[in-house]
């Protein structure tokens, strides 16, 4: 494992790094014509019909809201692809989940991210999200921003894109970057058998 010294302490390189590229792979969804669902599809929801379920998905096939899994690839195989979960709101926020965000050998604990989307164009979108580094008592190490660029395929249930990730001190300086790919799959709802 790699440490980053700080003038807070150190700070892993590939756990900090590990919990970003899921930070972005988290936020790149899809963000076309994002909109709430209607009251009547919501209706139709409740009745737990399979068409009520695919025409509520339908609705939102270009929209970036909504909740999504993905997976973190890093250039140059740095580290093992990851996993994240990301929920893109209708307001334009967004909040991010990653696997391994506790790092008990480097001493590390990454917050959850949060952080904004807006659309770019036909099914493109760019977001920037932010985490806490802290030790493990809780003291602040630094913060870790990830920003991507994504697109979105024509059925609205999956995306591909690139990130940067940049682990910084709590003074703001970059201590590492690292970019990647990520792909993302929508969660739709499933009803039982």
């Amino acid at each position: 494992m790699y440490i980053i010294e700080s003038s807070t302490g150190s700070i892993n390189r590939k756990g900090v790094f590990s919990y970003l590229l899921m930070a972005a792979v988290i936020f790149s969804t899809t963000v076309v014509g994002a909109q709430p669902l209607r009251a009547n599809k919501t209706k139709a929801f409740r009745s737990g019909s399979n068409a009520a379920i695919q025409q509520n998905n339908t609705s939102t096939k270009k929209s970036l809201v909504g909740s999504w899994i993905e997976t973190v690839t890093f250039d140059g195989g740095f580290m093992p692809p990851l996993k994240s979960l990301v929920n893109f709101s209708a307001d334009g926020t967004v909040t991010v989940a990653d696997q391994g965000n506790v790092n008990i050998a480097a001493g590390q604990l990454f917050s959850a991210g949060t952080g904004a989307w807006v659309a770019q164009g036909d099914r493109t979108f760019s977001w920037t999200v932010v985490e806490l580094i802290s030790d493990l008592n809780g003291n602040l190490q630094g913060t870790l921003k990830v920003r991507g660029t994504y697109t979105v395929d024509a059925s609205g249930n999956s995306y591909s894109g690139v990130f940067l990730a940049e682990v910084k001190d709590t003074s703001d300086n970059v201590l590492f970057s690292i970019g990647g790919t990520n792909a993302g799959q929508r969660i739709v709802v499933e009803p039982l058998p």
